[in-house]
């Protein structure tokens, strides 16, 4: 079981973070990046990864987004 898998996020889900929705991500001091997004499903999710090369990701970890005002700002811009 990988480690996302152990928060209940699925390879699928990660894949449609990054390829279906927009998402917003900010970097981090040790060069990695969190992002945040909503799936189709209407989870919305924080993802922690680094850029291996403008193509490759890393996934280091990812979990179902807590902050209240993430999520209500993530809402405020739904098309």
């Amino acid at each position: 079981m990988t480690h996302i898998e152990k928060h209940g996020v699925g390879p699928g889900e990660i894949d449609e973070f990054f390829t279906e929705i927009r998402y917003f991500e900010q970097s981090r001091k040790d060069n990695s990046f969190t992002a945040i997004g909503k799936l189709e499903s209407g989870r919305f999710l924080q993802v922690v990864y680094r850029k291996i090369d403008p193509e490759t990701l890393f996934i280091i970890t990812a979990f179902d987004l807590q902050d209240p005002d993430m999520i209500a700002f993530l809402k405020s811009i739904e098309d």
